[in-house]
């Protein structure tokens, strides 16, 4: 790699992190703070300290425990056996009609001139992935539209994380990609690589295709069983706060072919998987790739939020589970 593109694949890493991850990022690869920086996220996501951290999230959830329909009990099986479901909007929220809205108020947010830009210019503002168009960017000023904010917060989809996860989540990181197509012979960039999120101890990850994904068009792909507790979720472990990016083709000689699972579907396919589990993100060659992305995670979760909110009071009429997520209540 020649100065030049190691300089601009830097200056792409510091404009896709806060203050914090940055000032994390550089002293985690830096003897002698790497070592204490190591210790210090090994001890917050520990058993011990992890529990003290999510005290409030669990008491929530006690006292609101979710009573889950035969679909979500599903999912939440699936993602214990597995780290994955795959199902379909309609099919999970029995909900006629919202992918259309959604898909129209997705279209409306990337029609705003500066995202017709990036589009325009082939590059994203935000983050190494230069082929990603974030609708509001790791730094938000956009506010989410209700639309958007009802499914995330919908509680069907809340009692599925939360049951899962063993706590009262947290929605994280909320936005809309745009994958621009590209060429299928570039090199994979980061997360297009076999990795582990390292955030936190397990947290679930929701995509919602707005738009047809085939094979050519940047599907997920998901080692099944990796998750933390599955049947290979001791293979390359997590290292916080840097995650796990195994060797390229260890994990294809070291895990059954049959386990890794390429999520292609129709626009409304709704995925709902373990992002501490190994997985990679897709990308397009042959047309834009289009989707809704949430992140819940627990209190000990080590990123801070990435969204706005519109008004307030329009939240006033969620569950507890609901305000607690987006911290309208602590």
């Amino acid at each position: 790699m020649n100065v030049a593109s190691l300089l601009y694949k830097t200056m792409r890493r510091l404009q896709a992190r806060t203050l914090g991850q940055l000032l994390r990022g550089g002293l985690v690869r830096v003897w002698p703070f790497s070592y204490f920086v190591h210790r210090h996220y090994r001890a917050r996501l520990s058993p011990d300290r992890w529990n003290n951290l999510n005290k409030r999230s669990i008491e929530i959830l006690r006292d609101h425990e979710p009573t889950l329909n035969s679909a979500q009990q599903t999912v939440v099986d699936d993602l214990k056996a597995d780290g994955i479901h795959v199902t379909t909007l309609d099919r999970l929220l029995n909900a006629n009609g919202l992918l259309k809205e959604l898909q129209i108020e997705a279209d409306a947010l990337i029609q705003r001139p500066e995202v017709r830009d990036q589009i325009e210019h082939r590059v994203s503002k935000d983050g190494i992935k230069w082929y990603v168009v974030r609708v509001f960017g790791f730094q938000p000023t956009l506010a989410v539209p209700a639309s958007i904010a009802s499914l995330v917060l919908d509680d069907r989809v809340l009692d599925i994380a939360n049951s899962y996860l063993g706590v009262c989540s947290r929605i994280k990181y909320l936005d809309i990609w745009y994958n621009l197509p590209c060429d299928e012979g570039d090199p994979s960039v980061d997360s297009e690589r076999w990795h582990r999120d390292n955030e936190d101890n397990q947290l679930i990850k929701l995509f919602l295709y707005l738009s047809d994904v085939d094979e050519k068009s940047g599907p997920l792909s998901y080692v099944r069983g990796t998750q933390p507790g599955g049947r290979y979720g001791s293979i390359y472990p997590n290292n916080p706060p840097t995650g796990s990016f195994p060797p390229d083709g260890a994990l294809e000689n070291d895990l059954p072919n049959e386990e890794m699972y390429s999520c292609a579907g129709d626009a409304g396919t709704l995925l709902l998987y373990d992002a501490c589990g190994f997985h990679r993100g897709g990308r397009t060659t042959n047309k834009p790739r289009i989707m809704l992305v949430a992140t819940y995670a627990s209190d000990a979760a080590l990123d801070p939020l990435t969204y706005t909110l519109q008004n307030r009071k329009q939240y006033e009429d969620l569950s507890v589970p609901g305000k607690f997520a987006i911290r309208e209540m602590n």
